[in-house]
């Protein structure tokens, strides 16, 4: 019901009816001796101690999906499901390339996929609504894996100038206006090694790759973004390293310690080095 955000579409998950669903529900908080859900006119809530439970309810599922994977793993077999989350805008060669290689591998092993941004994946995956998912630090997980190590670039309009340089200095931005998805810019800062207030104010907020390009393209700005993110073929733009060159480390984390989360942390790792989303083979 949580995830869904009603009875109806929650019983279409578990193959119930909406009426069914709801008795269940009145007979779990009649055992309990507690309201798990509050209904109201802006939908279904959380109670206190409806997060509470929730949290438990989740660690008891990803513990007994853990049990079941490693007696599969004894009888010779990798099965299960895995819920994976990714930021939006890695690039759709990775996450084709990475999901269409484990899942020829591992066939019995579904891959759902969520997207969020870096924050939601931090916390969904310490509240236990997904398994994996893509983070810029590994500490503090019980499984990580170094994932793809991106260049970050700076992108401006052809006639810009500072198109001609071979590099750029985070200094010659300072009075430039910035482009680009909020919760990002400002992990650009922690990439970079600055401190907040170190690169101008975002100027335009926007979310999808595409649309950064276009609005540097139109010359409403200059945006910082990953290199993997961009197409040779761009027209309307250049993108030059920073001065010096800027690196970011991104890693596969899980707090389920089961032999599917490691197959899929494994697989999609060797998948990305092998086709140069490491520095060493870019």
């Amino acid at each position: 019901i949580v995830d869904t955000g009603n009875l109806t579409s929650a019983g279409e998950v578990v193959g119930l009816t909406q009426s069914a669903v709801s008795y269940s529900l009145s007979r779990l908080e009649a055992e309990l001796g507690v309201t798990l859900l509050e209904r109201g006119r802006q939908g279904i809530a959380l109670t206190r101690v409806g997060q509470e439970v929730v949290q438990h309810a989740r660690a008891i599922l990803n513990q007994t999906e853990a049990i079941r994977q490693k007696a599969a793993r004894e009888r010779g077999l990798t099965v299960g499901k895995l819920r994976f989350g990714c930021v939006s805008t890695v690039p759709s060669r990775l996450l084709t390339g990475i999901l269409r290689d484990f899942q020829q591998k591992y066939p019995d092993i579904d891959v759902v996929l969520f997207e969020g941004t870096p924050r939601e994946l931090v916390d969904w995956l310490e509240n236990g609504v997904i398994d994996i998912a893509t983070v810029t630090r590994p500490e503090g997980f019980a499984l990580s894996i170094p994932f793809v190590q991106a260049e970050i670039t700076v992108i401006v309009p052809a006639n810009h100038r500072l198109a001609h340089e071979t590099a750029i200095p985070l200094e010659s931005l300072t009075n430039e206006t910035f482009i680009g998805p909020k919760a990002e810019y400002g992990l650009m800062h922690v990439l970079l090694g600055l401190g907040h207030g170190a690169l101008p104010r975002l100027r335009h907020e926007v979310s999808t790759p595409n649309t950064i390009f276009a609005m540097v393209r139109e010359k409403m700005g200059v945006a910082l973004v990953l290199k993997m993110l961009l197409d040779t073929d761009t027209p309307g733009i250049v993108a030059l390293p920073l001065a010096p060159r800027q690196f970011t480390d991104i890693y596969l984390a899980s707090n389920l310690k089961a032999p599917a989360a490691e197959a899929f942390l494994e697989s999609c790792a060797r998948w990305a080095k092998a086709h140069g989303f490491t520095r060493d083979t870019a």
